[in-house]
């Protein structure tokens, strides 16, 4: 077999395990969004109302309240690139769980004393850790 038929062939393998490695990586990695249920800012207006979001009547207000800021925080982005620390200061200590503690989350409707559905703001980080986009997530259900 002569030099070049042994470069190309060397380089098509390459090439070929390069295709597949990122195919199976892509298809094994878990999408932990897939099977949440998330709200909308429209669906959490109707809901809860749309008052005004203030970082400082969140951090001191009742369940109730934040519920009533969660459509108006949505189609805000101020928190956008803030990190979980930049939230916490924010906003207080988290107060809802979202796959990890470092991930900021805060209760806007506890359903489980009434049997009825838990709802929560989560603010989705990205690798570096910061926030790329907040939703209303279901956290539990009846």
């Amino acid at each position: 077999m002569s030099f070049e038929v042994k470069q190309l062939r060397i380089l098509l393998i390459g090439v070929l395990f390069v295709f597949v490695s990122s195919i199976t990586a892509s298809s094994t990695e878990p999408d932990y969004l897939v099977d949440q249920t998330f709200l909308d800012s429209k669906t959490a207006e109707k809901k809860w109302g749309s008052k005004p979001f203030s970082p400082e009547e969140f951090k001191k207000g009742t369940v109730n309240l934040r519920a009533e800021m969660a459509a108006s925080l949505l189609k805000g982005n101020q928190f956008q690139g803030k990190k979980a620390s930049d939230v916490k200061a924010a906003l207080g200590p988290f107060t809802g769980h979202f796959w990890s503690s470092s991930v900021p989350a805060y209760l806007i409707e506890e359903g489980w004393p009434s049997n009825a559905d838990s709802w929560q703001i989560v603010f989705l980080l990205d690798n570096s850790g910061k926030v790329k986009e907040i939703r209303v997530h279901k956290n539990c259900c009846k």
